[in-house]
């Protein structure tokens, strides 16, 4: 994620709006581990919000402030209410010559532009977001946060992840993710499960106990210190529609 999108998103406040896709909250939240200008920027952009918001409950309200400002307003005769009709056709009237007005002065819809259309389209439709690394290290922090230790092999595509989360094998807690990714126009259904050695033991299991005709298995291990296995599934979905 580049510098500007991160303090795009964190200038107009979109976590607390909850406008944010939760992929780029996480994304901004790296980005920050990684760099120390925007995390000076926001830091500092956190004292000042926080100094303000003092300052503002800071200033004393006077005392008797309501009723100073309701006894300003002079008491009115309760109207006929043969009048009331009438009062409220004229709101009406006046709050739809208003909407009227409104529409009038919106500046009009600007057509499409074919051309501008088919340029863009002939683009890489490359967008700013997590690279694939940045994807695990979120997976790995989230899993982190759901109280699983979990290492991810890095030769796998994680922007291809569909789903992720935690399932439970012989009362042990398993981190999950599923890919969906396509090849020669085949669709394929990834299932990683990530198992740990402390909590199971792998030396009598073979994938092929648990093979089946439309399900290709793989048992890798990993392959800094040999705790880690991960577990591949990878079934057919069918080929990919053409559009």
């Amino acid at each position: 994620m580049r510098c500007e999108t991160a303090k795009t998103i964190l200038e107009l406040n979109l976590p607390r709006l909850g406008e944010a896709d939760w992929r780029d909250l996480d994304a901004v939240e790296v980005h920050l581990k990684s760099c120390s200008e925007c995390q000076a920027w926001w830091n500092q952009r956190s004292r000042e919000d926080n100094r303000i918001a003092r300052d503002i409950r800071a200033v004393p309200v006077p005392r008797n402030l309501a009723s100073s400002i309701v006894g300003q307003f002079p008491t009115q005769p309760v109207r006929s209410r043969k009048r009331m009709p009438m009062i409220a056709g004229m709101v009406a009237a006046s709050l739809l010559a208003l909407a009227g007005i409104g529409l009038w002065l919106r500046p009009p819809t600007a057509p499409l532009d074919a051309d501008a259309l088919a340029r863009l389209l002939e683009t890489s439709g490359q967008v700013d977001g997590p690279t694939s690394h940045e994807r695990m290290e979120q997976l790995v922090d989230s899993f982190a946060r759901l109280g699983v230790i979990a290492r991810l092999p890095e030769s796998l595509n994680y922007l291809q992840v569909i789903s992720h989360g935690v399932t439970e094998l012989q009362g042990q807690k398993v981190p999950q993710i599923l890919f969906q990714s396509e090849e020669n126009g085949q669709r394929n259904l990834v299932r990683l499960l990530v198992l740990d050695s402390k909590k199971f033991d792998l030396s009598q299991y073979s994938v092929e106990q648990n093979a089946a005709a439309n399900r290709l298995m793989e048992l890798v291990p990993d392959s800094d210190d040999g705790r880690f296995y991960y577990l591949l599934s990878t079934q057919e979905l069918g080929r990919a529609p053409k559009y």
